[in-house]
């Protein structure tokens, strides 16, 4: 058996069609489907075709986590990945368009460093006392022109870029120069964008600019529109027909219909909460498995813990594992407030709760990737600790400009690190005293580089901060666990669980106002989207569930002005259709 075949031994069908193909494509794929093992296999079967190919197979994932297990699963296969990248589109731009040709664009070219989500926060409420603007606590200060005119000129006086900046100039650059669209395309062997519905429209552009310069380069767009919950962050699930005519090119329609994680009637019931039909059916050795699926809506809000917990003993005691137990809220407030009172109610279970990390999560920051490195054992997932290494050594030499002497490469910082980790040290202490040892390693010298230095204050003033507010424990165990593969019963939103899977998934606080927001319910704008963008949230939650399915929207929840929050009318909805179906099935 040579490489390929084993490559795609053990897949379906419809999964080795995907694997194979040059044809750009359009893969639609139903919950659990394997998507995550097709698209890891197809990577793996190009890369193999030329293993000494320069050329790279690209994949562009939502999340960084998504790019971390499909790194880790090629890692397992022993894949050579020399010709493989994967990543966020943010982490795309910034190693193929704005570190190699910032140059070219007069805002970047006299230097300029990222900031995160804090520190915009925090130029947004500087700016709105400059300007006398009051600001209550939930309003974000960037929504309102006046504050975001006066942060961009400041983003510009200072050298600085945000998140949504990094797309913008990417975009500016591969559309004002031809010959930056030219280089980049004729070192793409493939272009592969996981899960396409959550996209926004400037990173479909910048990939439409760059394919439309070499179209010998083979795409492949893959998502459900069923799961599209990203629409307020601006994702656009576009049609076949409208990546066709953006990217000048033709697709093959392709899909995965099987599902080998739930039973039927849990496919039958979250099919209540399709906009799109799907036709997916149960592929999985419990297709026929019993099944459970509740819906409370009399019991009381004060009473939920001890009803949860209640829950949480009978399927652990039916032989369930914790990790295969997940309770969902539709905001992380909700959580928070239950967290406390499960874990008094349950002592002996574990649980992957909402804590708050004393380090935010930030993968274009220098410390916050140094950070990942020393929290984070040698000898784990040493394939990602690499790649970590090596995102560092490009983040300074191309974000901070700071020359990296010849001879270091990934190797050494990973080797520093491991030397520097001291477990008996505090957290904080190790952290900077692992910082010391790297940039003298690259013979950094922080008094002389403004933006690292700054940064480096920033960031620890950060973590006390946090440490201070939260009363965070920053012993280097207790900081690790955050970077650690958390196990026990999760705990987390409906966003948080897209792409997992549970045998048992309990959710709470499925109220009108929480879901859906109320947004949707006050702003007449947001009204005719209302039902669609609650239908995708029903779906992403219940198609979670291998066997069961618990849904609870409790009583006594009062709004501010004292009314009381209802049960969501397309919850309600979607159970009575599904009622009537297996009705008429019986």
């Amino acid at each position: 058996m040579n490489l390929q075949q084993e490559i795609l031994r053990d897949l379906s069908d419809e999964q080795k069609v995907v694997c194979r193909t040059r044809e750009n494509t359009y893969l639609t794929a139903c919950p659990g489907s394997g998507k995550t093992l097709t698209l890891t296999r197809r990577l793996a079967y190009l890369a193999s075709l030329n293993p000494i190919s320069r050329k790279w197979n690209i994949a562009i994932t939502y999340t960084n986590r998504a790019a971390d297990e499909i790194t880790d699963r090629l890692d397992k296969m022993g894949i050579n990945q020399s010709n493989i990248w994967i990543g966020t589109i943010h982490q795309f731009c910034m190693q193929f368009i704005i570190r190699p040709y910032s140059m070219y664009s007069k805002r970047l070219s006299k230097g300029y460093t990222i900031i995160d989500e804090y520190v915009q926060h925090e130029y947004g409420v500087e700016i709105a006392k400059e300007l006398g603007i009051r600001l209550n606590y939930y309003d974000m200060p960037l929504t309102i022109s006046e504050i975001k005119a006066v942060y961009l000129t400041r983003l510009q006086a200072s050298k600085e870029i945000d998140f949504e900046q990094i797309l913008q100039f990417s975009k500016g650059l591969v559309r004002s120069k031809d010959f930056i669209s030219s280089n980049i395309a004729s070192v793409l062997n493939s272009v592969l964008v996981d899960e396409f519905q959550d996209t926004n429209e400037l990173q479909y552009d910048i990939l439409a600019q760059i394919y439309r310069t070499n179209k010998e380069i083979s795409l492949l767009f893959a998502g459900d529109v069923n799961q599209s919950i990203y629409g307020t962050l601006g994702g656009i699930a576009k049609s076949k027909a409208e990546l066709e005519d953006l990217f000048n090119t033709s697709f093959a329609e392709c899909s995965l219909t099987g599902c080998y994680r739930s039973t039927q009637k849990v496919i039958d019931f979250y099919k209540s909460f399709e906009v799109v039909k799907t036709g997916v059916t149960s592929v999985a050795s419990i297709r026929n498995c019993p099944t459970k699926l509740s819906y409370e809506h009399e019991l009381m809000k004060d009473n939920l813990p001890e009803i949860i917990a209640k829950i949480i003993s009978s399927e652990l005691s039916s032989g369930i594992s914790p990790n295969e137990i997940c309770v969902v809220a539709p905001q992380w407030g909700l959580l928070f407030s239950l967290t406390p009172d499960l874990k008094i109610l349950l002592p002996e279970v574990s649980f992957d709760a909402p804590d708050i990390s004393p380090i935010k999560y930030d993968p274009l920051n220098p410390y916050y990737l140094l950070s990942k490195l020393v929290f984070t054992e040698s000898g784990q997932s040493v394939s990602i600790r690499k790649r970590v290494a090596s995102e560092l050594l490009a983040t300074l030499r191309d974000d901070f400009k700071t020359p990296i002497p010849k001879g270091i490469d990934s190797y050494d910082i990973l080797r520093v690190i491991n030397l520097s980790v001291n477990p008996k040290e505090d957290g904080i202490t190790l952290l900077q005293n692992s910082i010391k040892g790297v940039f003298g390693l690259l013979r950094i010298q922080l008094d002389h580089e403004k933006h690292l230095h700054d940064m480096y204050h920033l960031f620890f003033e950060k973590l006390q901060d946090r440490v201070k507010r939260y009363d965070i424990d920053i012993e280097y165990a207790s900081i690790s666990k955050f970077f650690k593969e958390r196990t026990g019963i999760v705990l987390s939103t409906i966003h948080g669980i897209k792409g997992e899977e549970y045998t048992t998934v309990i959710a709470f606080a499925l109220l009108n106002g929480y879901l859906p927001h109320w947004d949707f319910i006050m702003e007449d704008a947001m009204k005719p989207k209302r039902f669609n963008e609650t239908q995708k949230l029903l779906y992403v939650l219940c198609s979670r569930a291998k066997k069961n399915i618990y849904l609870l929207s409790e009583k006594g929840r009062t709004t501010k002005k004292g009314n009381d929050y209802t049960p969501t009318d397309e919850l309600i909805h979607g159970i009575i259709k599904f009622q009537e179906k297996q009705y008429v099935t019986n």
